[in-house]
């Protein structure tokens, strides 16, 4: 089981709020011109993370969905469900280039099997392998170089 100090910017999807421009924003000022560019106020930045905001992402119109079915599942974590994988995890091919939404399965799955903090130790090479990995029929992503 994984304790609230681990997961603290993981969301129950398996997204690695980290990462968002929205939470990096803290540290990094440069990207507020870009953040409003993309219709956010600056009253939404920086997010501490979908967890500590009961799921309201800036980046969502309301509360996300997948954060209160979590919650009304009384899961941490979406595999700990009894529903788990379900509809709200399927992937899409709607903007897979650009967002990790489709990377949800592949992260509860790890999650489940490794642990929250291999999962971000790992992180940039899953994201690398997702996001320019060609296809091998039989052999998944692979990146350049690799057989």
């Amino acid at each position: 089981m994984t304790t609230n100090e681990d997961i603290k910017l993981v969301s129950p999807c398996g997204i690695y709020c980290g990462d968002c421009a929205v939470y990096r924003v803290k540290d990094n000022p440069a990207l507020i011109p870009a953040l409003l560019s993309n219709g956010l106020t600056e009253d939404q930045f920086p997010c501490p993370g979908c967890r500590a905001v009961e799921g309201m992402c800036p980046h969502l119109e309301g509360r996300c969905e997948n954060f209160i079915c979590a919650t009304n599942h009384e899961v941490q974590m979406c595999f700990e469900c009894g529903e788990f994988p379900c509809e709200k995890l399927h992937p899409a091919a709607d903007r897979a280039n650009s967002l990790p939404h489709n990377m949800k399965m592949y992260s509860q799955c790890y999650i489940k099997r490794y642990g929250v903090k291999a999962w971000i130790e790992h992180l940039p090479q899953i994201k690398l392998r997702y996001f320019t990995g060609k296809i091998s029929f039989g052999k998944g992503p692979q990146l350049p170089g690799e057989d």
